[in-house]
């Protein structure tokens, strides 16, 4: 019964050590939930200057023309914060997979 307690805890203690994220690990993590709120924190201001394009042309309406036209500027200004979000997602995800590759020794695939 001993014996079987003993491998019990071993068994546990390796388990243990063995769920632990490594230091590179860690910081590939921060990275990318870093740059996801960098992401996050673009398409939000995007999203809010496109409104505000949207809001001014409601108040000053003079015609369907002008509508239209702040209509594709709110969506041009919400199109370029996502392409810019999109790359710092993308930046940000090779970065944590270079920091990964520095702890596998493996190299991340391209």
């Amino acid at each position: 019964m001993k014996a079987f307690w003993m491998t019990a805890c071993a068994m546990g203690l390796f388990a243990l050590v063995g769920c632990q994220k490594s230091v590179e690990q860690q910081q590939a993590d921060d990275i990318r939930e870093q740059t996801q709120q960098q992401a996050e924190d673009v398409r939000d201001a995007s999203q809010e200057q496109a409104e505000q394009v949207r809001d001014a042309a409601g108040r000053d309406a003079f015609g369907n023309a002008q509508t239209n036209s702040a209509e594709r500027q709110a969506d041009a200004l919400e199109n370029a914060g996502e392409r810019q979000a999109d790359r710092i997602e993308d930046q940000g995800e090779a970065a944590a997979d270079r920091v990964e590759e520095r702890d596998s020794g493996v190299p991340a695939n391209p």
